[in-house]
């Protein structure tokens, strides 16, 4: 650490300052993290960011770290906090951690929660130095990129908002918070969504070199009926050669035995949702 330590709220950065926060304290990170100031403002809009709780780290002139604060009601939830090489080490993320418990206590929040990757310990421990406690564990599927494409009829596009409306229409109860249909709400560009009939809906990014769903849901008086697996194998047809996948952020059994049956793989990687009771 050369220069002095201080932080911005994120209303008062530039995306492009909290972009290069965010890039520097994920830096080495267990996952690698890939992003861009699209998919920051993707992710404010889809996680609830609050601007004015949220903050950007710099050592000095430079962003060095960032803290994405996401907000529903009284529920929050540390959406990512990272600090960069030059601020890691020294006690400043208990501390962050630390401000950012305080300041949901201020807001009069009942619960704040976060996800961590099952093999970065170092950070589950910190969590649960702090009060964190494990809730439940979350998990991925992907379909192989070289699966044969099936022989169906590739998916068409659909209006984004009916697909998005659907996916509130047909959610589980206790879903995480990424996968909550609260995070389609204003469901834009470049998201893509298909549907099936009026039995199956899904939300999509295609920007990458791989397919990530974002939302998928079948009517539940439609389920166990095929209505899934046609639509997940027709997504497969129209991206042939390209994998389809689900980050982890799925609640342990909730589609284990649906994406076995249609044969995508749960990942190796796991998170623990963890969570600290304000009250």
């Amino acid at each position: 650490m050369t220069s002095a330590i201080s932080h911005r709220r994120l209303s008062d950065c530039s995306l492009e300052e909290a972009a290069e926060g965010f890039a520097a304290g994920f830096s080495g990170y267990v996952v690698p993290m890939n992003v861009t100031v699209p998919s920051l403002q993707l992710r404010i809009e889809r996680d609830h960011v609050d601007l004015d709780e949220s903050f950007v780290y710099f050592d000095g002139e430079k962003p060095a770290g960032i803290l994405l604060i996401g907000r529903r009601g009284d529920l929050s939830r540390v959406g990512a906090i990272g600090m960069g090489p030059t601020i890691r080490g020294r006690g400043f993320g208990r501390s962050v951690m630390l401000s950012a418990i305080d300041a949901a206590k201020a807001r009069g929040d009942r619960k704040l929660i976060l996800e961590v990757i099952n093999t970065n310990e170092r950070a589950r421990d910190l969590y649960l130095s702090l009060g964190f406690v494990i809730t439940r564990k979350l998990v991925g599927f992907g379909r192989s990129r070289k699966l044969a494409a099936p022989d169906v009829v590739p998916a068409k596009e659909s209006d984004l908002k009916t697909a998005a409306a659907m996916l509130a229409k047909f959610a589980d109860a206790g879903l995480s918070w990424q996968t909550d249909p609260r995070s389609f709400e204003s469901a834009g560009a470049p998201l893509k969504g298909f549907a099936l009939d009026d039995k199956a809906a899904v939300l999509l990014d295609d920007l990458g070199k791989d397919i990530r769903l974002l939302g998928l849901a079948v009517d539940p008086a439609h389920r166990r009926q095929g209505f899934g697996r046609s639509l997940t194998d027709a997504l497969a047809a129209r991206y042939p050669g390209r994998r389809l996948f689900i980050i982890e952020n799925v609640p342990e059994g909730l589609v284990d035995r649906f994406m076995r049956r249609i044969g995508w793989r749960k990942s190796s990687l796991t998170q623990s949702e963890m969570a600290i009771d304000l009250t």
